[in-house]
């Protein structure tokens, strides 16, 4: 009896212990919980899309960190969509340690102080990032989405024309539009901001904007950006050209990329990525929907730049994680081509693409991802880069004949003196983003 009672005892003893020991364990796993550092990324996610290689590469370093507790959540960059942290007001839940902006949106946010100078100064990084206009480093690039050649490989053949290539000059250029427009065949080559930018720096040796990137006047109606304007009007690119497409209750020109698709265009110059469509957004749809279409490099001279539309991350400043932050921007940042490939991923991702199939495009995209700079007039991500009158008030006018530089001077005095209120007050930005007017809606 004595012993039967004595093992009873021991076991109550066992169980207690156990329960202590198990409390115990429970109360330095809370313990570590409350100790892990905790990182709020913000992106932008245009789709719906699973698969994502920025946030793949997000999660690798959470999983080498277990210190490190991250939550990411994304906005489709619209402003109801935007985080109110990030322009100085109150919001709910976890304020966001890294945001994903565009170039144009980290320089005016820096200027109002919203934004960490990134400790990103070695060399090795200077093609990754961005800069303030005063030399700070403010971002690391996310996406990258670089302007591109689209033609239709049959016409080429048909008319005995060379394809595209690398080693195009402007010349080649010149005489491949002229043979084709003989040929009774359409050539897309829009006067819209970013193609503007493209030809009057890459053929003229100008800049439609100064080195701080918020001056367009003396620029954008610049002598060389004029000769820009006056060769683009040459080339005569009108919605008209094109078929009109009824979509819902509207009807619109809409040549990218239906008129290419339907072998209605020779040659084409325009973004890789989000295109304004209603469904086909990047090139790849637009090759798998018709295999005559292939891509290439733009011409011009060695040494020219692309002009991209280009998100990148930033750090707030008023973060209270700047450290571990920064910790993740140099986890992203790889010296190697890689860095490239990531971006133009991360980007087809945003736009509902899976793995990039072709080859010979991913080596033109990496190309000209190497090679481009932030368009100056891409406001935020999504935004329509001039695809008909509405976005870009220059085109008609100077199609119609009117004098170029008196066109684009009117057209540089009212975007400075949009910039100039941006930087007296950012209401004045998310007002003009909410109603899509003036510089917004380039």
């Amino acid at each position: 009896m004595d012993k039967a009672k004595s093992l009873v005892i021991l076991l109550l003893a066992m169980i207690m212990l156990t329960a202590c020991i198990s409390s115990n364990n429970d109360k330095v796993l809370v313990q570590e919980e409350s100790l892990k550092r905790k990182l709020t990324i913000e992106l932008v996610a245009r789709t719906g899309s699973s698969g994502n290689r920025l946030i793949e590469q997000i999660l690798q370093f959470a999983a080498e960190r277990p210190d490190i507790e991250i939550n990411i959540r994304s906005n489709n960059n619209h402003p109801k969509d935007y985080s109110p942290w990030i322009y100085g007001r109150e919001g709910s839940g976890e304020q966001p340690d890294i945001i994903e902006l565009t170039p144009t949106q980290m320089k005016l946010w820096f200027h109002h102080g919203k934004l960490e100078p990134l400790n990103l100064v070695e060399p090795q990084y200077r093609d990754y990032t961005i800069s303030s206009p005063d030399g700070y480093i403010i971002g690391l690039k996310s996406k990258i989405n670089p302007l591109i050649v689209y033609y239709n490989q049959d016409i080429f053949t048909r008319l005995g024309l060379e394809a595209p290539s690398s080693d195009w000059d402007w010349s080649k250029l010149d005489d491949t539009i002229v043979r084709l427009k003989a040929a009774g065949e359409n050539v897309y080559v829009m006067i819209s901001p970013a193609i503007l930018e493209w030809v009057t720096m890459n053929r003229y040796d100008g800049h439609i904007v100064d080195s701080s990137s918020t001056v367009f006047s003396g620029y954008i109606d610049s002598e060389e950006a004029v000769q820009a304007a006056e060769w683009l009007s040459w080339i005569g690119t009108k919605d008209e050209d094109y078929k009109e497409r009824k979509f819902g209750s509207s009807t619109t020109h809409t040549p990218m990329p239906y008129d290419l698709i339907e072998d209605n265009m020779a040659l084409a110059i325009d973004f890789a990525f989000a295109l304004q469509t209603t469904g086909i957004t990047n090139f790849e749809d637009i090759i798998q929907q018709n295999h005559q279409v292939s891509v290439a490099t733009v011409p011009g001279r060695s040494g020219g730049v692309n002009i991209a539309k280009m998100s990148g991350l930033s750090i707030r400043a008023e973060s209270q994680n700047k450290e571990i932050a920064m910790e993740l921007i140099r986890y992203l940042a790889q010296d190697s081509d890689q860095f490239f490939l990531d971006t133009i991923q991360h980007t087809y991702d945003a736009y509902g693409g899976e793995d990039l199939m072709h080859d010979a495009a991913r080596t033109v995209l990496l190309y000209e991802a190497k090679r481009s700079i932030p368009a100056s007039l891409y406001m935020y991500e999504g935004q329509n880069h001039g695809d008909n009158d509405a976005y870009f008030q220059p085109r008609r006018p100077i199609l119609q004949g009117q004098p170029a530089k008196d066109v684009l001077a009117n057209e540089a005095g009212d975007i400075d003196f949009q910039f100039e209120m941006f930087k007296e007050a950012m209401e004045n930005y998310i007002s003009c983003i909410q109603q899509f007017s003036g510089v917004c809606g380039r």
